[in-house]
């Protein structure tokens, strides 16, 4: 009798297959694996398929996810319909890269020659084909295959006594774009400078919501001129601003409120970027062509509390003759860092991914680097949410 229930035990166990898992469990299974895994597995079946399109699949994928870099190739100009596609790295701790199984490519139905990436917000791409953000505007998602065309931004009127006697000069604009977590509302803001006198205008999309920019206008802000890369953090924006002297510029993406906070002075004026790594805010200073530094938010949300935290003098740092993007940390200590090379002389450019070890003082390149046509690659985590779902 033992013997016989034993055998129905292991008939029912041997006929048992990964497909009669309870759901939670089979969607924890697929959260942990690697982008290109996850593709696969969604091609098995409809109800695997569905369970990656799940508000709790999404949830556990970002919560696991690694930062990665995201490059976008546009489309060949001389090619009708050439398709765009994005390029996804995920950077894993320990560091193993291996471009043939690690980098996945999504194809989009975007086939506009010039679009370029400007920023990302929760795995979502912000592309613009304007370096005065005034035409065309795209949110995508790559993992969800879904886009948003923005309207087309206004035409910033300046008054007449604003106007220089040239106008290639007279403005210049720049798009941020943030999450408001307690609405769960994705928002597009375009700041565009004027000049003579310095002003900072402000437009804004809430993606979902508004079927027209919304214009708040001159903000009053005194530093008018953005002189660096606008990032997201905490529920805001954060740029570099000068007006006389250096601040750093906080806008409020639920509140749309604006704050700005004096540099320190020791840490001076040339060459300054602004970077986040791992959920904190970094300036970086490029002193000389041999010699970086990194000043850190000691304290989130105090902007007297910058810290040097990592001095960088390499004699390899020459070889770059571009600028240097710090991604993460790793567990041994190292910083993994990005390097935007432009020495080709190219209307190209190479990212080549190495650490830096602050212990040992080494600077370690990886193998894998990728070419872009167009210069500009993002660090964040990939995300199956997307703005796009708060139109269901």
């Amino acid at each position: 009798m033992r013997r016989s229930k034993r055998k129905a035990i292991q008939n029912a166990a041997a006929a048992a297959t990964i497909s009669d898992l309870p759901n939670h469990i089979t969607c924890d299974i697929l959260s942990r694996l690697p982008l290109n895994s996850i593709f696969a597995c969604k091609r098995v079946c409809k109800t695997w398929r569905d369970l990656t399109l799940e508000p709790c699949f999404a949830k556990l994928h970002l919560s696991r996810s690694p930062l990665s870099l995201f490059s976008y190739r546009h489309g060949d100009s001389n090619i009708i319909n050439s398709p765009s596609y994005f390029e996804i790295l995920q950077l894993y701790d320990p560091l193993v890269l291996v471009r043939q199984n690690a980098t996945m490519k999504f194809r989009t139905e975007i086939h506009f020659p010039h679009m370029h990436m400007v920023a990302s917000c929760n795995g979502s791409i912000l592309l613009s084909n304007s370096s005065f953000a005034d035409d065309l505007i795209i949110v995508c998602n790559p993992l969800r295959a879904q886009q948003f065309i923005l309207p087309k931004p206004p035409e910033l009127e300046l008054p007449a006594t604003n106007k220089p006697a040239y106008t290639s000069g007279r403005k210049t604009a720049l798009l941020g774009f943030g999450h408001c977590p307690s609405t769960d509302q994705y928002k597009v803001v375009r700041f565009t400078n004027s000049y003579r006198p310095a002003r900072l205008y402000c437009d804004i999309f809430t993606i979902g919501i508004d079927d027209e920019w919304r214009s708040m206008g001159d903000t009053g802000q005194p530093p008018a001129l953005i002189i660096s890369q606008i990032i997201f953090l905490n529920g805001a924006l954060h740029w570099i601003g000068s007006d006389n002297s250096l601040f750093v510029c906080h806008f409020d993406i639920e509140r749309e409120h604006f704050r700005s906070f004096p540099l320190p002075s020791h840490i001076g004026t040339d060459l300054i970027y602004l970077v986040v790594v791992d959920d904190r805010l970094y300036l970086h200073k490029g002193h000389s062509s041999s010699i970086w530094r990194f000043w850190a938010m000691k304290d989130s949300g105090d902007f007297g509390s910058w810290t040097l935290e990592w001095v960088i003098e390499e004699p390899i740092i020459c070889k770059f003759k571009g600028f240097v993007r710090p991604l993460k940390m790793l567990k041994d200590g190292s910083l993994l860092m990005a390097f935007h090379d432009i020495s080709s002389g190219e209307p190209v450019t190479k990212i080549t991914i190495a650490s830096y070890n602050p212990r040992t003082r080494v600077l370690k390149k990886n193998k894998y680097h990728v070419i872009l046509p167009s210069g500009k690659s993002v660090a964040d985590i990939p995300g199956f949410f997307s703005p796009m779902d708060s139109f269901k």
